[in-house]
């Protein structure tokens, strides 16, 4: 970890007013303060039988407190005098002093609580994370401690003579299950625990899980696609089949036909010793377009109403209008999990069953309601990125949020998927930033009880940034973003920041006013940026590399440079791979979806993209494209120039 000795200039606000903010008491409040130095002859106390993540909880107080004040706390199980104790943790100890009235109810599974006494201080909360979720609170809060990345922690020197001020508070996040899917969080499970993340995904390795020190993971949290877990053969069973355009299609299994409800069901009911209490049991579609139109699909999909009844969808978010012309797809879904979901419950009543709302299946049913052991993850894909889901200004995010709406009533216990990436441009700046806020908190007002927010691939575009802001906000949605984004420039980039941060404002503001309302998956066009945004990111860039004062801080500044670069090359770009996807796509020729460059433009871009995939490779950047070789790219770009394959560009 990195530990710096000097505190740096901020950009718009200042983490100097933060922290001074927290540590100074006026005078005529220090009665009702405790100095950091009065606690030098206190001790650490835990239970004598704590759960593996308050001794760590403890463990971690100890090393940060030491780091930003000097003092060495000692670690006891049992308390020696009545006075000057940092309890962590409930204890029999806690609830014989002063503050045992913090143990005399329940706490939610993950609330922490703090309290500041001029004798003692209690930091508690649920079992098994909101203990060290209090403690990583505390040490953000009264310390100025920032967990920036896996790698560097801001530890500021607190003077001795600061002071805390007596306090009572809790918290409790409104998110149970919170998940940011990036590798520069999911690589490190205790750094995930400093940022609040309670699960690593179900496919990841041991390494990457977290253990009983960590509070151990969160159960039934978000799912993927591709596993209605129904596996006949389709050439044995085409009955069994999505009936699509006429024919039998093995894109899906046709939800309705019986033989598909028992062969599922009685796979998971020979299997349920397998699943850990509290697990979910996915059951969602597969990722593509597949919608069973036969008579019995038909029926379930229209809900007891005639054709005449169905009202129709003139612009559905996300589905071929024809697809829904009989009523939501999902009315067929969720049937069909239901009754999984009531076969499980005889025997398991503590799992659950889950689905998803994504694309076809995003409209929630009119009248079918799923069992109370079903859970339904709804998904944001087709929604704008440049606004908020609760912004007028995109009629799809209104849409969208009419859907959520109609998935509250329809089911009790939902789940977010949300994305903070483009899929099909690692590289490209991603002007979603303003609009996260309101969208997490149109969630929890939606009563979203779990997210799982995608991250890009690591190294790519704003990683850093983007792992520090968007963990904050996901454990507490009520925080503004601009403030989080100018904490961590100036922390992390320290003398460049302003340049980058002038640049996040560029892409940003132009995207914008474009007015564009793409999804997640666009060209840099699609969102109203070009090339000659990106070359005014280049010398923004510039600046900030003749700023930045050390080899490390300029490694960091030259990483998201990226961004603006890759943007400046945008016409080469689009020539060789856009404008020949989009040929295919539309069946027209290349030389129409190209736009025209000189041969002094031309040469100019290459030596830039040469620049462009050295710095990719440099700083370890995948990508996505043509199944995310970055050498494909490099090969496309090299068909473009007339050069053959691994000729230097």
């Amino acid at each position: 970890m990195q530990h710096y000795k000097r505190r740096f200039p901020i950009v718009r606000h200042s983490v100097f007013l933060v922290i001074v903010a927290i540590f100074a008491a006026p005078l005529s409040a220090r009665q009702s303060s405790l100095s950091i130095d009065a606690l030098r002859d206190w001790a650490i106390r835990v239970s004598s039988t704590p759960i593996p993540s308050e001794t760590y909880a403890a463990q971690e107080f100890q090393h940060y407190f030491h780091r930003a004040t000097g003092i060495v706390l000692p670690i006891h199980k049992s308390p020696e005098k009545a006075g000057g104790h940092i309890f962590i943790g409930p204890s029999t100890a806690l609830r014989d002093s002063s503050l045992g009235f913090t143990m005399e109810r329940q706490y939610a599974l993950e609330e922490l609580r703090i309290v500041i006494t001029a004798k003692n201080i209690a930091i508690l909360g649920g079992r098994p994370r909101g203990t060290l979720y209090g403690v990583y609170t505390f040490l953000e809060d009264y310390l100025g401690i920032r967990f920036l990345t896996a790698e560097v922690t801001h530890v500021p020197l607190v003077p001795v003579t600061n002071l805390l001020r007596k306090v009572d508070r809790s918290y409790n996040p409104p998110f149970a299950y919170r998940h940011y899917a990036k590798n520069e969080i999911s690589k490190d499970p205790a750094f995930a625990a400093r940022r609040r993340q309670n699960t690593a995904s179900r496919y990841a390795p041991q390494n990457q899980r977290m253990g009983p020190h960590l509070g151990g993971e969160a159960h039934g949290g978000v799912f993927l696609h591709n596993n209605f877990l129904f596996q006949l053969p389709f050439r044995d069973h085409p009955e069994c089949y999505a009936l699509i355009d006429g024919q039998r299609s093995p894109l899906q299994p046709c939800l309705t036909h019986p033989l598909v409800h028992r062969t599922v069901a009685a796979q998971l009911l020979q299997n349920l010793d397998g699943f850990s209490q509290g697990t979910t049991i996915p059951l969602a579609q597969n990722d593509n377009g597949g919608v069973c139109s036969c008579t019995r699909c038909i029926t379930v999909q229209r809900e007891g109403d005639g054709p005449e009844d169905i009202p129709v969808a003139t612009n559905p978010l996300g589905v071929d209008p024809q697809k829904v012309r009989n009523g939501p797809p999902s009315a067929v879904i969720l049937d069909f999990v239901n009754r999984v979901a009531a076969d499980i419950a005889e025997k398991r009543p503590d799992l659950w069953v889950g689905t998803e709302a994504y694309a076809f299946s995003m409209m929630p049913p009119r009248k079918t309601k799923s069992l109370p052991n079903v859970k339904v993850q709804v998904a944001t894909y087709h929604c704008s990125i440049l606004y908020g889901l609760n912004d007028a200004r995109s009629p799809d995010n209104v849409e969208f949020g009419n859907y959520l709406a109609g998935w509250r009533k329809a089911c009790d216990h939902l789940l977010i998927w949300h994305y903070d990436m483009n899929p099909r441009e690692y590289w490209l700046p991603f002007p979603n930033l303003r609009a996260q806020p309101d969208n997490l908190r149109t969630f929890v007002r939606s009563n979203g009880r779990g997210i799982f927010m995608q991250g890009c691939a690591e190294n790519t575009e704003l990683s850093d940034l983007r792992v520090y802001v968007m963990t904050a906000l996901i454990w507490d949605p009520s925080r503004e973003i601009d403030p989080l984004i100018d904490e961590f420039l100036a922390l992390y980039y320290q003398q460049a920041a302003p340049p980058i941060r002038r640049w996040i404002d560029l892409f940003h503001e132009q995207a914008l006013a474009s007015g564009k309302m793409s999804n997640i998956n666009s060209p840099a066009r699609g969102y109203g940026l070009d090339a000659a945004l990106g070359e005014k990111g280049v010398r923004l860039f510039g600046e900030a590399m003749t700023l930045a004062k050390t080899p490390e801080l300029k490694r960091r500044v030259e990483k998201i440079s990226v961004t603006a670069l890759r943007l400046a090359v945008e016409p080469v770009w689009w020539n060789a791979i856009e404008a020949p996807r989009r040929a295919r796509i539309l069946k027209t020729t290349l030389a129409e979806q190209q736009v025209l460059l000189t041969a002094e433009e031309r040469q100019r871009y290459r030596t830039m993209v040469r620049e462009l995939f050295a710095l990719a490779a440099k700083h370890g950047m995948a990508m996505y494209y043509e199944g995310g070789k970055l050498e494909r790219a490099r090969n496309a770009i090299r068909t473009y120039y007339g050069l053959p394959n691994r000729e230097p560009l």
